[in-house]
């Protein structure tokens, strides 16, 4: 095992990165292969990679006391030409992309066969994480397979448990890569310890004994029935190679391109992260794996360990600060120390309402995602631009009210009025996100053109009911040439009051590629700029190839 900085390898990457856009510009705008939906990120083998262990605190540290990764405000580097994330080794579009039925939201990453029983056999302590727990397996599970398991705390029965599952199930339906995680009862008197079982302490690898199972033991809530309800994280097949930061590439993995804070599903996850009070999103919270099909190695990115999210923090509630306060709030200590404590933090004046145990301090109350912040700083947070909290925000948006109570439902509480109060808070929040971040740009999406030129599309801000109708939209056609990337206008602009328009006769006649700028016309919203929509013609009519936001000053 060993710590590797990233931080060189992150800008010979970025200045590789940033020399081959610069290139690509003097290139056509568009290759046969655009847009592309798969980013096939497994091309060059992977062989053997030395574990990349990241101190947790130095990580802490080195984010709230420094500023690493690059801060430069560009567009993010791993879209595609229609500015969506194409499926690679880091995210796989799942609800954003296409319907889901509630099982299979439900289901999220785990298998429908798996069936835990309560008996068990201890292999081996935990490796890293707060949360107490150890790895066993199941006896009356023939496969023999290892689950790392992890209990409630005592006070709060059911709290962390039904974060991690419903955690789980959320961040697998946004399109992250999930691990498999059960909930499960175990009977403390049937547990074993294996004779080969070993934890590690500050002095290295030991055997794990007996008083280490009564220290994780005694941490633990009892149900009524004397059994303890636990999560069950089934491990992966492949090799656990450490995990990723939230900036920087990383150095043995010659796929990773693209510098970490300029991914849109790391900028963009800061809006998951502020729907689902997700405050300990960070490295600690991140598996790299080392995958092999067909005789070539390729590292997989994961999403991991969801127990502190909605109320929890795992051993104990969250704590009034979560979401609203770095961990190192220097500009509102200072106020608080200077004033001799008569300034008051915004949120201090925010009370929480009560809660079910199982919830632990989770609402609606006084959110603002614009300023909901994690633990500590990262770049991919930081840099999150209009364009990539647009692209989250329609995937929160497409969680219905039932979709979000069946997973709820996931977490399995005995109490009713634990599951309605995360549910309500969770409408709220999403409801929320709706109104702040799909009006942050202009929404138009879904731009289609038909083989007889009529154009169609879609407004998010309509399709969801946020910020009121526009007055119109103001449609602007040109002729494309790809290969000198410059446009010729054709017609004058036309003013339309619903989501469609006709292309002029001429501007379809012997035209490889035509193009449209779409203007919104909103009172309340006079900054969106228009959104430029590429169409390509094929054998069968246009197809829609790109579509730029024009955040850029470009």
């Amino acid at each position: 095992m060993s710590f590797k900085p990233l931080g060189v390898a992150c800008v010979v990457v970025a200045a590789c990165v940033y020399a081959i856009t610069d290139v690509r510009s003097a290139a056509p705008r568009f290759y046969p292969d655009d847009p592309i939906t798969v980013d096939d990120d497994r091309q060059v083998d992977v062989g053997e990679v030395d574990e990349v262990e990241l101190d947790d605190y130095y990580d802490f540290l080195e984010n709230s006391l420094g500023t690493p990764g690059d801060r430069s405000n560009i567009r993010a580097l791993n879209v595609n030409t229609l500015d969506e994330v194409p499926d690679s080794s880091w995210f796989t579009n799942r609800i954003g992309r296409h319907e889901i039925s509630l099982a299979e939201l439900v289901r999220g990453p785990d298998r429908a066969d798996v069936r835990l029983g309560a008996d068990w056999t201890i292999v081996r302590g935990k490796n890293r994480g707060f949360h107490p727990g150890f790895r066993a397996i199941d006896r009356s599970d023939p496969s023999r397979t290892v689950y790392q398991l992890e209990v409630d705390p005592p006070r709060h029965p059911e709290m962390a448990s039904g974060a991690e599952v419903i955690g789980t199930a959320f961040y697998h339906a946004f399109g992250y890569h999930t691990v498999e995680v059960y909930l499960a009862e175990i009977d403390p008197a049937a547990l074993e310890i294996s004779p080969e079982a070993t934890i590690r302490d500050a002095n290295g690898r030991r055997p794990f004994v007996r008083n280490d199972l009564d220290e994780i033991l005694k941490n633990a809530a009892r149900l009524p029935n004397g059994r303890i309800r636990v999560t069950a994280e089934r491990f992966r097949e492949g090799e656990d190679v450490g995990r990723f930061e939230y900036h920087g590439t990383r150095a043995d993995d010659p796929n990773d391109i693209h510098p970490h804070e300029h991914r849109r599903e790391l900028r963009g996850s800061r809006v998951f992260a502020a729907w689902l009070n997700h405050d300990d999103s960070r490295a600690v919270n991140t598996m790299v794996m080392r995958h092999v099909e067909s005789g070539r190695g390729y590292l997989k990115y994961y999403m991991v360990d969801f127990g502190s999210l909605l109320g929890s923090a795992t051993r104990f509630p969250n704590a009034a600060p979560s979401g609203r306060e770095y961990t190192l709030a220097g500009r509102p200590s200072l106020l608080t120390l200077l004033s001799f404590g008569v300034y008051v933090r915004p949120w201090l004046r925010v009370p929480d309402p009560p809660a079910p145990s199982a919830v632990g301090r989770f609402s609606a109350e006084g959110f603002d995602p614009r300023t909901w912040v994690a633990e500590y700083p990262k770049a991919a947070f930081e840099n999150m631009r209009a364009d990539d909290a647009f692209w989250a925000a329609r995937i929160v948006a497409r969680f219905s009210n039932d979709a979000i109570r069946a997973i709820v439902a996931k977490g399995r509480y005995s109490d009713p009025a634990a599951a309605e109060t995360l549910t309500a808070a969770l409408i709220k929040r999403r409801d929320r996100i709706k109104e702040v971040w799909l009006t942050g740009i202009n929404p138009i999406v879904n731009v289609t053109l038909s083989p007889q030129g009529e154009l169609h599309f879609e407004n998010a801000v309509l399709a969801y009911d946020v910020g009121g109708r526009p007055e119109g939209y103001t449609i602007r056609w040109s002729r494309f040439d790809n290969a000198t990337d410059t446009h010729t206008a054709v017609g004058d602009d036309v003013m339309v009051t619903g989501t469609q328009a006709s292309a002029p006769v001429a501007l379809l006649t012997g035209a490889d590629y035509v193009s449209v700028s779409i203007a919104t016309r909103h009172p309340a919203f006079p900054a969106w700029r228009p959104v430029q929509v590429y169409f390509r013609r094929t054998a069968t009519g246009w197809q829609t190839v790109g579509l730029d936001r024009r955040l850029d000053a470009s």
